[in-house]
C-alpha cells in the first residue's frame, strides 16, 4: 500500500506544479504560489514515506527537508543527508517564500511578484529532481 501512496503523492505533486505554472502564466500569482507550495510539500512527503515509511504532520517544506536530512543521517546515509541539507541552505530564502505561500496566498494582503513565483517554480522543479536522485541513491 505505501508504494501506491508514494506514487499518488508524487503524481499529485507533479500536477500541483503544472497547475501552479499555468496559474503563473495567467497572472494568478497567489494561487500559483499556493499550488507550488503544495507541490513541494507533497514531493518531500513522498520521499519521506518512500525512504522512511512515515510522514510527519508538518506543512513547512523547510522543516520537512530538515526531518528528511536528519533521518537520512541517523540511517547512516550522510552523503544523501548532506545533499538535502546543501539544497535547503542554498535556497533558504526561496524556500521561506514557498513556505509562506501556504498561508499568505489565502489570508494576507501581501502578494508575490511574478519573478518571485517564477523562482519558486524553478526551485520546486529542482526539488523534484533532487529527491528523485536521492531516492535512487538510497533505494536503488
Amino acid at each position: 500500500m505505501s508504494g501506491e501512496r508514494v506514487e499518488l503523492l508524487k503524481s499529485r505533486s507533479k500536477r500541483f506544479l503544472e497547475v501552479g505554472v499555468e496559474l503563473l502564466r495567467r497572472g494568478l500569482l497567489d494561487l500559483a504560489a499556493f499550488n507550488i507550495q503544495q507541490s513541494c510539500q507533497l514531493r518531500v512527503e513522498a520521499a519521506l514515506l518512500r525512504i522512511l515509511g512515515d510522514i510527519p504532520r508538518v506543512h513547512s517544506v523547510r522543516e520537512l527537508l530538515g526531518i528528511l536530512s536528519a533521518k537520512l543521517e541517523e540511517a547512516g546515509l550522510g552523503d544523501a543527508s548532506s545533499t538535502v541539507k546543501s539544497f535547503a541552505r542554498a535556497r533558504r530564502e526561496v524556500l521561506a517564500d514557498i513556505d509562506s505561500a501556504y498561508t499568505m496566498s489565502r489570508y494576507s494582503l501581501f502578494t508575490f511578484t511574478s519573478g518571485d513565483v517564477e523562482e519558486m517554480a524553478r526551485v520546486c522543479s529542482e526539488l523534484h529532481r533532487l529527491l528523485d536522485e536521492v531516492e535512487e541513491r538510497v533505494l536503488g
